[in-house]
């Protein structure tokens, strides 16, 4: 009779993993937002161009990578990685296209996502010999990559989510588009449908739009405050506490649980309150952006656990929400489970 063991364990692998995965993405979103021209300008602050941070993200991803593979390679097999040029050469000699360089950055950290989640506990907790000195070198390696790309992302967002390159015309019409396309995407679809047709998992139409009004509703209330934010402490009484402004409403919780907590207040709103709710709320924070001052649009404050930005970053990422949804419908609307009036037989 055989005897089954136990897989190893690997929890430290899906933590650092996950720590890879957001910090890259926090990196790397918000380049689509540049135009091309921009792409080669060197206007980050440290003189560097996007295609130079990008490349050079995606050169450490694979470096760091192969010298934790030679670590635990123990019969020696695997040459020992050497880095050949400076950061500011690397930075200064930049020539490839800007599609090779992100689909190279993006298969790099892909390729340390993997790894991380490959190794048993014990592989990552572990002291290894290399280059004759022995240390805990995949450890330190993957607690270094997640802050190495974090750095990095200062800089983007610093430029990307600038006041001073977007101008506030051009911020609230950005937002603007993004909540119109929001309503074409329902445009000729039936309340019973958007009632009971899914489109993102359980979730109708009305599921969905209810989402976004909750999130919108915090966004409101993060602007007629700013940049005075104070974000609630976690276990903090004020959740109980039932005011229409409390903030911890929205930001206690993790992620699950407090879109559980949103979902379950506007459960009982109908598809007209809803729509009603997000047009008033859009008004109220394109009314509430203008009357801000340029240095108050500036500030950067912390708006939500982890995430820190002016109301650049604020508003490009809800409009970036919005169209994240927006897109479910459209593509529901695609595929034919939602289908408009005018084209029913």
């Amino acid at each position: 009779m055989t005897q089954d063991h136990p897989a190893p364990a690997r929890a430290l692998g899906a933590e650092y993993a996950e720590r890879l995965r957001r910090s890259y993405l926090n990196f790397r979103w918000p380049l689509f937002l540049l135009e091309p021209d921009e792409q080669t300008l060197p206007c980050l602050e440290n003189g560097w161009t996007p295609i130079a941070a990008a490349a050079h993200v995606a050169y450490w991803d694979n470096y760091q990578l192969r010298r934790m593979q030679a670590a635990l390679d123990s019969q020696g097999m695997l040459p020992v990685p050497v880095s050949v040029e400076t950061n500011d050469e690397r930075a200064a000699s930049e020539n490839r296209s800007w599609e090779t360089v992100l689909e190279e950055a993006d298969a790099a950290r892909q390729e340390l996502i993997t790894f991380a989640l490959s190794l048993a506990d014990e592989q990552i907790e572990a002291e290894y010999v290399y280059r004759g000195e022995r240390s805990r070198i995949v450890k330190l390696l993957l607690e270094h990559m997640p802050k190495h790309v974090a750095e990095h992302a200062v800089d983007v967002h610093r430029y990307c989510f600038s006041i001073d390159r977007w101008g506030r015309e051009r911020l609230l019409g950005f937002y603007r588009r993004h909540f119109n396309s929001l309503l074409d995407a329902i445009t000729g679809l039936t309340e019973e449908s958007c009632n009971t047709v899914p489109v993102s998992g359980n979730w109708a139409v009305r599921d969905l739009l209810a989402h976004i009004l909750a999130w919108d509703e915090y966004v409101l209330e993060l602007v007629k405050r700013w940049p005075d934010i104070s974000l609630p402490e976690s276990g903090s009484s004020e959740m109980e506490s039932g005011r229409a402004d409390d903030l911890s409403h929205w930001a206690s919780g993790d992620v699950d649980t407090v879109n559980a907590r949103l979902h379950g207040a506007r459960a009982g709103l109908s598809m007209i309150e809803v729509l009603d709710g997000l047009a008033t709320c859009h008004r109220r924070i394109v009314s509430r952006c203008r009357r801000l001052s340029d240095e108050e649009m500036r500030t950067e404050v912390e708006y939500d656990k982890g995430e820190k930005g002016n109301v650049v970053n604020l508003l490009v990422s809800t409009s970036a929400h919005t169209a994240d949804h927006a897109a479910e419908i459209y593509a529901a609307r695609a595929d034919g489970r939602l289908v408009p009036l005018e084209l029913r037989s």
